[in-house]
């Protein structure tokens, strides 16, 4: 049985890896011990769905590959409709050219739509957001809120060029991580 620890996930995405989720053991993050599970109190709201994905995901993991079993957890679309999701426009976005920016309920995304969704996207990642879009959920913090923001707009820009997902994940990583380190936020490891 793995023992599961709350955590600051803000503070881990300031110090220790930006990338961090909302739960997670070792076999993605190496830095937390074996038999543990690090989960973001953020989301303590919806801590039973959240473990019991990663349980399910660390199954199929095994069978099919990480890539493979979070496409197979996400969910056709709902009878919810994307009207009752947007909660709010974000306006006046550096970056934001051509595209809006949406404030969702992330607990209504994760039960009709990804149950993996967490912290955002955008329509060029998941098909269930309209083109044009960026989602960002509403569960986490709002001083972290800036941070995914910059990070979803500079993955998008990327993929728009040509990236595939993955690099330009990375490089959305490193200006997000850029960003925390310029408002005094985010120090790092290596810093």
């Amino acid at each position: 049985m793995l023992k599961t620890k709350l955590v600051d996930g803000f503070k881990i995405r300031n110090t220790i890896d930006v990338d961090f989720s909302v739960i997670g053991g070792h076999e993605v993050y190496p830095y937390i011990d074996k038999g543990e599970i690090w989960f973001d109190r953020a989301f303590i709201k919806e801590r039973e769905h959240f473990v019991k994905l990663f349980e399910e995901r660390t199954r199929l993991t095994k069978l099919y590959g990480y890539e493979r079993a979070k496409e197979m957890l996400r969910t056709k679309v709902s009878p919810i409709g994307n009207k009752k999701l947007k909660k709010q426009e974000i306006k006046k976005l550096k970056g934001a050219k051509d595209v809006e920016v949406y404030l969702v309920n992330g607990a209504l995304v994760r039960k009709a739509f990804d149950p993996s969704f967490c912290f955002g996207g955008h329509y060029l990642v998941y098909k269930y957001v309209p083109k044009g879009e960026v989602w960002i959920d509403n569960a986490f913090s709002s001083q972290e809120r800036k941070y995914v923001i910059i990070h979803e707009l500079h993955e998008l820009n990327l993929m728009k060029k040509g990236m595939s997902y993955n690099n330009a994940h990375d490089y959305a990583c490193a200006a997000e991580k850029e960003a925390r380190r310029n408002d005094g936020v985010g120090r790092y490891l290596k810093d």
